[in-house]
């Protein structure tokens, strides 16, 4: 907040300047100004009686030496009207000698000292509806964050006989996440991520029912940025075969990412097998499901996709579903890589043409779910959270 010194209430400020032709003192320059514009304009306006009576506030003069001159500034409050104010600042001006000296004095501006308060009132004004808005849509976001979180932890459920917290996904994604802890699944799936499981806080044993599950699924390990993370990864990576690695930030831990570091970590993920070359760890049997391609998942598209396809390999057109296979919108498949990003809510892409690495990565980053294309085109690596079909 800015903070100004009080001063009676005028309407206005006259500011003058003056230049005297020798040195010297404020009270000098004050008395000249009485002495010379008594009697100017008659009684009414008679400089002692107004300042008396606090219709005019005490002259201010503020001076600096020039040479052998004397320069400054005279300030004069008036309480006066307009006109009124305007003849006696015109009087002022008259004043054409101090003491011995010769000077001129000139009128440089008169403020509307109510002006400037307002203007003042009108910043403040503005400062405290930004602050008052700011507290309300903090309040606002905390509403909204506490009810994702309770809806999160109603999509937290249980796996095996060691009841390992995880999404309600983890069953039937052909996917999984896997992360340490409780806070961690519950931070993913605040963000939609419902194919995440925890080892349960395990680091020396990872609990069997977990391992089982790895192997049978497409699996990335998750963890954070510190030791602890990576003494876990070791974990995950000497008794499993998990088949890719994603790191949080350094420093920070999966449970504190936002949304985008989150996407970001998992898009950056890397081969389990060079997280292993990297930790001096030995490598670990190939899955023999990592063989298939993925034109032999065909029959594992869902009929009402299926549909989509047909229709989108007749048009040839992209199809942009959401959560409850409505339709967004159809694009041209040429033009597919360039708008992806600009429909809101988009979870399925459907289209009979090349599913490439770059459309993978796009369709990630905008939240897809899963991917139905035709074929295939120099894929290397499939993000932990989407899936892609191709039907060819």
């Amino acid at each position: 907040m800015n903070h100004y010194e009080p001063t009676p209430s005028h309407k206005y400020l006259a500011t003058f300047s003056i230049e005297v032709r020798g040195i010297v003192e404020p009270s000098d320059v004050i008395g000249a100004i009485f002495g010379q514009v008594e009697g100017l304009l008659g009684p009414e306006l008679e400089l002692r009686e107004l300042q008396q009576s606090g219709k005019v506030g005490r002259i201010i003069v503020k001076l600096r030496r020039k040479d052998n001159h004397s320069v400054g500034i005279i300030e004069l409050r008036s309480n006066l009207d307009r006109i009124r104010t305007a003849l006696l600042a015109a009087a002022i001006e008259t004043v054409d000698k101090v003491g011995p000296y010769q000077a001129s004095l000139s009128l440089q501006k008169i403020v509307d000292e109510r002006e400037v308060d307002r203007e003042r009132i009108r910043k403040r004004a503005i400062d405290i509806l930004r602050q008052w808005g700011a507290k309300a849509e903090e309040s606002y976001r905390n509403l909204i964050d506490l009810i994702i979180r309770e809806t999160a932890s109603m999509r937290l459920t249980y796996y095996g006989p060691e009841k390992l917290p995880c999404g309600v996904g983890v069953r039937d994604s052909g996917e999984i996440i896997v992360v340490e802890g409780r806070a961690d699944v519950n931070n993913l799936l605040r963000y939609g991520f419902d194919n995440v499981i925890a080892i349960g806080g395990a680091v020396e044993k990872i609990p069997k029912s977990l391992v089982d599950l790895i192997s049978k699924k497409e699996s990335i390990a998750f963890v954070d940025g510190d030791r602890g993370g990576e003494m876990i990864l070791r974990s995950l990576l000497e008794q499993t075969d998990i088949d890719y690695v994603a790191r949080a930030p350094k420093g920070k831990g999966v449970e504190n990412l936002t949304a985008k570091e989150i996407r970001k970590a998992l898009s950056s993920a890397i081969p389990a097998e060079e997280a292993r070359s990297l930790l001096g760890l030995k490598q670990a049997k190939e899955k023999s499901r990592r063989a298939e391609s993925l034109q032999s998942l065909s029959e594992k598209v869902p009929q009402p996709l299926m549909q989509f396809y047909r229709e989108a390999a007749d048009t040839r057109e992209a199809i942009l579903l959401d959560e409850d296979l409505r339709v967004i919108a159809k694009v041209p498949i040429n033009s597919l890589y360039e708008t992806l990003g600009d429909y809101r809510g988009v979870k399925y892409v459907v289209y009979s043409g090349v599913i490439t690495q770059r459309i993978i990565e796009k369709a990630f980053a905008a939240g897809v779910k899963m991917i139905v294309g035709g074929s295939t085109h120099n894929i290397t690596k499939i993000p932990a959270g989407i899936r892609v079909i191709a039907v060819g």
